[in-house]
């Protein structure tokens, strides 16, 4: 097999086991089980596991970003929708990995993997600032935003460990706390009105 396509494939085969374990369980002796090579050659392409995690982070995150910009003919909040849905399928497809890399302390969450998911965090401020046709937010809309975007990964956290609604109650739910902070967020009333009709428009 070429060296890139075996890279590839140790990627893949970790990504299928943080599907199921947690990353810090998984050992280079798992994935040359798994992989079914010898542990040698995951050191050879991989000479620790951390580079192997933000290998694996990278890849998941490169199959995330395109699920997370909806099509353009949906309406905004069916766009805003099919987004959030994407998102919240990626996190229960990959539970333990994405619990593990936002807990705090974890082993998984070094300095790399933050970097990587601050790349969809901005991703996703960018599209509800695109989709909502403001061109120039007010530093306190943009926080606003940001703070959503931290309550939707708090929340997955509590999810994801309890279970305690449907996917689809949680999703509405994420919905209803994104109109709710923008109506009491103290932004301005174009930002508030623009803002309010995009994800609202249904409501």
């Amino acid at each position: 097999m070429p060296p890139h396509r075996r890279r590839e494939d140790l990627i893949r085969t970790a990504l299928g086991l943080f599907a199921r374990y947690s990353p810090e369980e998984i050992t280079p002796e798992h994935i040359a089980e798994a992989a079914d090579v010898s542990r040698a050659l995951v050191y050879r392409y991989f000479p620790n596991m951390a580079e192997l995690r933000t290998a694996a982070l990278r890849s998941a995150v490169d199959e995330l970003s395109p699920l997370l910009t909806p099509p353009t003919h949906l309406g905004t909040l069916d766009q805003l929708r099919t987004s959030l849905r994407a998102f919240i399928d990626f996190t229960d497809h990959y539970a333990p990995a994405y619990v593990a890399l936002l807990r705090s302390g974890s082993k998984a969450a070094t300095e790399s993997a933050t970097s990587v998911i601050d790349e969809v965090r901005s991703q996703v401020l960018r599209l509800l600032l695109e989709r909502s046709g403001i061109e120039t937010p007010s530093p306190l809309l943009v926080l606003t935003l940001r703070c959503w975007i931290s309550t939707v990964e708090s929340a997955l956290l509590i999810w994801l460990e309890e279970r305690t609604m449907p996917k689809d109650e949680l999703e509405e739910w994420l919905l209803d706390q994104l109109v709710a902070m923008v109506g009491a967020s103290g932004v301005g009333p174009e930002e508030t009105h623009a803002l309010r009709a995009a994800v609202g428009e249904d409501t």
